[in-house]
């Protein structure tokens, strides 16, 4: 049986004003990775909910995927001989 590690998931939630998650959206993924001190592999993914729409606070979930690793292109096959 051959067994492998597909990735690993990472999670975070807090809480933040709609103002800050705006400014987290702006963010790339190098400067989100930074901000959260993620592993360099991670593929980091932010959302957010709000349990009242009259609070002006955001629980924000910041979700950390391992990047699945750099496929080589399948090999082109030869030209074919007859047995």
């Amino acid at each position: 049986m051959d067994c492998r590690v597909i990735g690993l998931a990472l999670a975070a939630s807090l809480s933040m004003t709609i103002g800050e998650f705006i400014e987290l959206q702006k963010l790339s993924t190098d400067e989100l990775r930074a901000r959260f001190s993620l592993p360099a592999g991670c593929d980091p993914a932010v959302t957010a909910s709000t349990p009242d729409a009259a609070h002006s606070r955001l629980t924000v979930g910041v979700e950390c995927r391992a990047q699945p690793p750099a496929q080589a292109p399948a090999p082109r096959p030869g030209p074919r001989t007859r047995p």
